[in-house]
């Protein structure tokens, strides 16, 4: 008897349906996965078996032959175990197949037959409701993340024997209700009480300033300064500082989340913006992602959050020079044996670096060991490639005794503030235009919303030359001139906000 199944399969962080269909004919005993099944679908069977008999069903000693539809595509997981059990107890008429064409079937099967947290569940939902699928039954340890996937009936389930009973007419299962993500992130005193504070820097608060402007509309941002002049602690505070993320950022990151399987009961959805901080060490396919079969990398885990690079200059200059393409794109593609596997890469840059070697090069406090040949070595780590991608640059001098007192400095609550306003008035002026932040600006509508006019169009005649500009920085320079603008609530981009944004060119 044959039946048809409908399950799905993972490629990059996208889904694609799959159906998987199910033949038990007389003849020797065999169980045969055809369809370009990896090993981990085609141990299915040593899971299924054991899970059927200690369910109390029985497994048909007959030809099982397994076929994965489309049979030309490369599919893995261990999420197709319910899909090939279910796919057998109704070929074999234990179960009805009238309904099944209704629901997709995602989980992996333990061999008591209880069903186990599966990786890349929310991805697989969401691709399930654009085909038209109405309901999907998966494990119960998914349910939240699944949830995400409004407008489609998810079932959670515990066990197989749970899935049984419902398809033979019973009422076990029941559909889960909608998660409410009204307000998803920490409140400002929630955010005070458990994050570290920009009040706790003393003595950076031009470098708090530069920090706001980024974050406020998006930018990349590069801190040098010599040893202990705050780097690290200035860039750990950024997520203090951060808007809330929305309802759509928050089922973005968790799609990439659940595919590297990095959701956990504890926090089955990502509610906070991520900040990753790799070590300097970094594989390639760590920070870009890689593998035989592609996962996730550093920037990719960093997606609507910040990648934190510490010590940048100790990283393989090809390994940052790689950063170029998703930086620009804001998203990376991997091709593994002719299939291409695209991941997001939407992350705010934020690096920090010694000038040199042993890190004091021009501070006016300790003498620098290093050699004019060292410190030249050192800083062509970062190439000009890099460097222009890199929306603005500023140096921390060291911190004077005096200033470890200060009493008003500015604190993550007030940078907050007006980071909010200044992202709402973006919202408000793009709202037609496809974008969010003001370093997704374009050519044309940077020449609408920031145009070189008058003394503006002087200014940045002049400072392209001194400050050795090309058109790529000159437009990252009028895009932090248009945050500046807005942190200041101007309408418009008047001479002194170009003059701050050029400051931020000119201060490595």
């Amino acid at each position: 008897m044959l039946s048809k199944i409908c399950s799905a399969f993972l490629r990059g962080v996208e889904a694609f349906p799959v159906t998987v269909e199910t033949d038990i004919a007389r003849g020797m005993p065999t169980f045969n996965i055809v369809g370009q099944a990896d090993i981990t679908i085609k141990e299915a069977r040593e899971r299924i078996r054991p899970a059927l008999a200690n369910s109390g069903l029985a497994y048909p000693y007959s030809r099982v032959t397994i076929n994965m539809s489309p049979a030309g595509v490369r599919k893995k997981g261990s999420h197709f175990d319910l899909a090939i059990a279910v796919g057998i107890l109704a070929s074999s008429g234990q179960i009805p197949c009238g309904h099944l064409g209704e629901y997709c079937f995602l989980g992996e099967l333990s061999l008591d037959g209880s069903l186990a947290r599966t990786d890349g569940i929310l991805p697989m939902v969401m691709a399930m409701k654009r085909c038209g699928v109405e309901k999907i039954i998966l494990p119960a340890a998914n349910r939240q993340e699944a949830m995400l996937a409004r407008g489609i009936q998810i079932y959670p389930a515990e066990h197989l024997l749970q899935i049984v009973e419902y398809l033979r007419g019973g009422s076990q299962l029941k559909p889960a209700a909608a998660v409410q993500m009204e307000g998803p992130d920490k409140t400002e005193e929630e955010r005070s009480g458990n994050r570290l504070d920009f009040a706790d820097v003393k003595g950076q608060e031009t470098a708090k300033r530069a920090i706001m402007i980024a974050a406020a509309g998006g930018h990349g941002l590069l801190m040098t300064g010599s040893p202990s002049t705050g780097k690290t602690m200035l860039a750990e505070r950024i997520g203090s500082i951060m808007p809330k993320m929305t309802f759509d950022e928050i089922v973005d990151a968790t799609i990439v989340y659940s595919v590297a399987g990095l959701l956990s009961e504890e926090e089955p959805v990502i509610t906070s913006r991520p900040f990753r901080r790799p070590h300097h060490k970094i594989t390639p396919a760590g920070l870009l992602g890689g593998g035989v079969t592609p996962r996730p990398g550093e920037i990719t885990l960093a997606n609507h959050g910040i990648l934190f690079l510490d010590e940048i200059g100790e990283f393989d200059s090809n390994l940052i020079d790689a950063l170029r393409t998703p930086l620009e794109r804001k998203a990376i593609s991997l091709v593994r044996r002719g299939v291409v596997h695209n991941f997001p890469a939407d992350f705010m840059l934020v690096a920090a670096t010694n000038p040199c070697k042993c890190g004091y090069f021009g501070d006016p406090r300790h003498q620098c060991s290093c050699s004019d040949r060292e410190v030249a070595r050192y800083q062509k780590k970062l190439s000009g490639p890099i460097l222009d991608r890199i929306d603005m640059h500023i140096c921390l001098p060291p911190v004077d005794y005096d200033a470890l007192n200060e009493t008003e400095a500015m604190t993550s609550a007030q940078m907050a503030a007006q980071i909010s306003l200044a992202r709402q008035i973006q919202a408000e002026r793009y709202q037609d235009l496809g974008i969010q932040l003001n370093q997704q600006l374009d050519d044309s509508l940077l020449e609408r919303f920031c145009p070189l006019d008058g003394e503006k169009g002087r200014m940045a005649a002049q400072a392209y030359g001194r400050l050795k500009l090309n058109p790529r920085t000159l437009m990252k320079t009028r895009k932090v001139a248009r945050t500046i603008a807005d942190l200041a609530g101007s309408r418009q981009v008047e001479a002194v906000h170009l003059a701050e944004a050029m400051a931020y060119r000119g201060m490595r």
